[in-house]
């Protein structure tokens, strides 16, 4: 009878144990979905930011006009930005519209039958690499939407032939029979017809070496380009304040004669405290999607008022450089790269700076040298791939309590 006792006894200890082992193990768990519901996270992740002055520039450049007097339809010859020799054709005055169309046909048709002859060279001889025609193929894709994203239509124009051509070759390449014959016949007549009608035209020649820009805004006389060095802060703001002048009829455009142009500002004097004459930096120009435009820093005027005046050089001229003139633009100072942060996440332990991250289900320390850091967020690095510091991809802790190494979650 004890003993049945004794057995009832031990059997009501065991199952008191066992619930309370259950009980904690439940409430270890649920503080565990706590603490990690309490948890916010992201991803180290590596990103560049930079720091900038924005600020209204004035462009000046070494503008010699080109001018005809014959009346009529005018065509370029050549292209903004695209460079042009003493005597150079840049123009043509053409007596009617008519004429001017025909020109413009004779060219088109020319650049069309010279397009199908090397298409059917290609279907007479192909041996190509389709991985490497794969890649030209989407390359020639990635500019083009890049080009009409940006607003550089005549290089997205280029960009779209290039792959209109590509694909073509491809299909070649891959078996595909193509018989040009019919469209070269036909665009050879078409050709030899206007051909045959007589128009008149007078050329206009670039009497100076330079880069072309097509007309005139009114803005060539506003700073002397060979006066930049005098220029003041005053010069500048009365610059950005005034009005362009009439254009003349006779000009057909301009030539600039000078490699180096410069971009003029007044920024506030307290943004020019790390800038030192000829440092390197860039100009982003947001309306014109123009970004990382490299530049240098040919001037800081004196430091004596609120405002400061900067003079850049460039060197680099195109088709959407060309015809800047009055820009809002932003003049990159500084640039930093690491793992973007939020300042949520940092914390300092033994006097170190660093952020938890979740590894599997426990928490780890690791140290940050910092970069960059705003009211926001912090840029940060591993400075010498140490184990200890922080690396791409953590899971970094943005949000939680009681965080410390080897933590349960």
């Amino acid at each position: 009878m004890k003993a049945k006792k004794k057995n009832n006894f031990n059997i009501k200890a065991v199952a008191i144990i066992l619930a309370i082992i259950l009980l904690c193990l439940y409430l270890i768990y649920q503080f565990v979905l706590f603490s990690k519901a309490e948890m916010e996270t992201q991803p180290a992740l590596r990103e560049t930011v930079y720091t900038s002055i924005d600020t209204k520039a004035f462009v000046v450049r070494d503008e010699k006009f080109i001018t005809n007097n014959a009346s009529g339809t005018k065509v370029s010859f050549a292209a903004d930005g695209e460079r042009v020799a003493s005597g150079d054709t840049v123009s043509i005055v053409f007596d009617s519209s008519d004429a001017a169309s025909s020109f413009l046909k004779i060219n088109e048709l020319e650049k069309r039958i010279k397009h199908f002859e090397e298409l059917s060279g290609q279907a007479n001889f192909q041996a190509v690499n389709i991985n490497s025609l794969n890649a030209k193929i989407n390359g020639e894709l990635t500019d083009f939407l890049e080009d009409r994203d940006n607003g550089h239509f005549r290089s997205a124009v280029a960009s779209a032939e290039g792959f209109r051509d590509s694909v073509t070759g491809k299909q070649i390449a891959t078996g595909t029979a193509l018989d040009f014959s019919k469209q070269l016949a036909d665009l050879k007549n078409e050709l030899a017809a206007l051909k045959n009608v007589k128009y008149s035209y007078t050329q206009v020649k670039s009497e100076v070496a330079g880069y072309y820009i097509n007309g005139a805004d009114g803005y060539e006389s506003t700073i002397d380009f060979a006066k930049i060095n005098e220029l003041d802060v005053k010069d500048v703001e009365t610059a950005l304040a005034s009005q362009p002048q009439s254009v003349s009829q006779n000009i057909v455009g301009r030539v600039v004669g000078s490699f180096e142009w410069y971009i003029v500002c007044a920024v506030p004097t307290d943004d020019t405290v790390n800038l030192s004459a000829d440092k390197e930096l860039y100009v982003n120009i947001p309306n014109e999607g123009i970004e990382k435009l490299p530049v240098s820093l040919y001037k800081i005027g004196e430091r004596t008022g609120d405002k400061t005046l900067l003079i850049l050089s460039c060197n680099i001229m195109n088709e959407s450089l060309a015809d800047l003139r009055i820009e809002e633009i932003q003049l990159v100072t500084q640039e930093y790269s690491g793992y973007k942060i939020s300042n949520s996440a940092i914390r300092t332990v033994d006097g170190v700076k660093g952020v938890y991250i979740i590894r599997g289900n426990l928490l780890g320390f690791r140290k940050i040298h910092i970069v960059y850091s705003n009211d926001t967020f912090s840029i940060v690095d591993n400075p010498e791939g140490e184990t200890d510091y922080i690396k791409q991809y953590d899971e970094v802790v943005t949000k939680g309590v009681e965080l410390y190494d080897n933590k349960l979650v």
